[in-house]
């Protein structure tokens, strides 16, 4: 069994675990008869228990039963974000890439103008005026997160419109709705899907980070951001109030990271072996380039071409003495 065949299989794996994972966090609150809201004063700030698996917070509310409702809240918002930037980062990148000319350049310049802005700074300004809700934070953070996608998008589109098999379609008079529809967007799944993870992770810390400072969805509606909210009161006295959402957080990202790593394509051994010479699959380091892919450097003054054509006399240190010697004056 081959090590890429082996690394797909893998990945695959891990892509239906993670994914699988954050599908199973949406729709648990649904399936689970979870209390969210119910406040006992009984049990204010309990650590984990049977009962409280997660403990309690300062109102005596089951943090596990929060935990899994505030998923729901900012996977939710993370997904719509992710969705709105993408679908604009493709249609902007590619209109960009297939048209070219006068309105490429505009539409990358407004795209440099745009990344030229923090985008979190600009979702916090953008969410101290608008009232603070689900839509409110997918619009924000989803048209604040496109400009990378559609710079991917525009340079992988360029590429794609100098194939063999694009010009070859064009040359058999295929249009360009044809072209556009199966040629170019099946060719960009894949680094679509890329930038798509590289948004979500993105999506789920800036709504952490928003909710976190007050400016997101509002308590008692739990997510993982205004979770920590309560818990930076009660970080020595009752350290499972953070733990929980911050280990939430971190593994959600870490988790799309991995699959974002682990979705970028690698050279296969047959084009490494035609850029540097056969590969030797024993030796698991860096590989070195062979000799005969590298140009061989003089190996002293007299191998130099342009020494021996200027100084003929020269040549006896590197030829025969009797040839020096024949050699007229």
């Amino acid at each position: 069994m081959s090590h890429d065949f082996r690394r797909g299989q893998a990945l695959t794996r891990s892509t239906v675990l993670i994914l699988g994972g954050l599908a199973l966090l949406l729709v648990l609150p649904s399936v689970l008869r979870l209390e969210p809201y119910r406040v006992d004063l009984g049990a204010i700030l309990q650590p984990p228990s049977v009962a409280h698996p997660l403990g309690t917070d300062e109102n005596g509310r089951d943090i596990l039963a929060r935990l899994v409702v505030g998923a729901r809240g900012t996977l939710g918002i993370g997904l719509g974000a992710t969705v709105v930037a993408v679908t604009l980062g493709t249609l902007i990148g590619g209109v960009a890439g297939y048209r070219g000319g006068w309105f490429d350049a505009l539409l990358m310049r407004l795209t440099d103008i745009a990344l030229a802005f923090p985008s979190l700074f600009v979702v916090l300004l953008l969410a101290a005026v608008i009232s603070p809700g689900f839509l409110s934070l997918i619009a924000l953070i989803g048209g604040t997160g496109w400009m990378t996608t559609a710079r991917l998008v525009r340079t992988r589109m360029q590429e794609l419109l100098t194939a063999p098999y694009v010009e070859a379609a064009r040359s058999l008079g295929a249009g360009s709705g044809e072209v556009i529809t199966h040629h170019l967007l099946p060719s960009l799944h894949g680094l679509v899907g890329v930038a798509g993870l590289v948004q979500l992770s993105r999506a789920i810390l800036a709504e952490a980070t928003i909710s976190f400072l007050g400016f997101g969805v509002q308590p008692p509606t739990p997510t993982w951001g205004n979770l920590l909210i309560g818990a930076q009161n009660y970080v020595f006295t009752a350290p499972w109030l953070a733990l929980a959402p911050g280990v939430a957080i971190t593994g959600t990202a870490l988790a799309l990271a991995t699959l974002t790593l682990g979705g970028r394509p690698r050279p296969t051994s047959a084009a490494l072996e035609r850029a540097d010479g056969p590969v030797d699959r024993r030796w698991p380091g860096p590989r070195v380039p062979s000799v005969a892919a590298r140009p061989c450097a003089p190996t002293s003054l007299t191998d130099h071409p342009a020494h021996n054509r200027h100084s003929p006399g020269m040549a006896t240190l590197g030829g025969s003495a009797t040839d020096a010697a024949s050699r007229p004056d």
